[in-house]
């Protein structure tokens, strides 16, 4: 009896340290991951706070090129809100004076945006906007946000 006991008990105790080994990595790697997400959303908000300012600047190529940017990390990054930005978007899209490349690329960055706020911008462009190419836009984003 003795004999098959010692055995069986080595192996209880080889497999505890192990399973004690494993845990313990696991541990690190969640940590570490943790640590990663962490990392990412600090850079995210950075970015956001970078094309919340080029937004809010006169330059209009440095406009376009934040939206494009924008529109880049909401499909890399569909899970982040990206609140700050609607205002702005919103702003871009209404200002009748304002580029109409910006205004169609501001349109499209809402819709990605998932949001109501940006689709009722939207729908308020689609009414009433006296450039019919956007009007266009605005009304085919409706109509797929509608079929969503």
């Amino acid at each position: 009896m003795k004999r098959l006991l010692l055995p069986f008990v080595l192996a209880l105790v080889v497999l505890g340290t192990a399973a004690q080994a494993q845990e313990g990595k696991s541990t690190t790697r969640i940590e570490k991951q943790h640590k990663r997400t962490r990392f990412l959303k600090e850079h995210l908000k950075q970015t956001e706070e970078s094309i919340l300012q080029a937004l809010q600047g006169d330059n209009t190529g440095n406009q376009r090129s934040a939206i494009q940017t924008l529109r880049d990390l909401e499909q890399l990054f569909p899970q982040y809100p990206f609140s700050t930005l609607l205002t702005p978007l919103a702003t871009k899209l209404k200002d009748e004076k304002a580029d109409p490349v910006l205004r169609k690329l501001a349109a499209l960055a809402l819709d990605e945006l998932h949001s109501d706020a940006g689709d009722t911008v939207i729908r308020e462009v689609a009414g009433a906007s006296n450039d019919k190419g956007l009007q266009t836009l605005c009304e085919a984003l409706l109509e797929g946000s509608n079929n969503e």
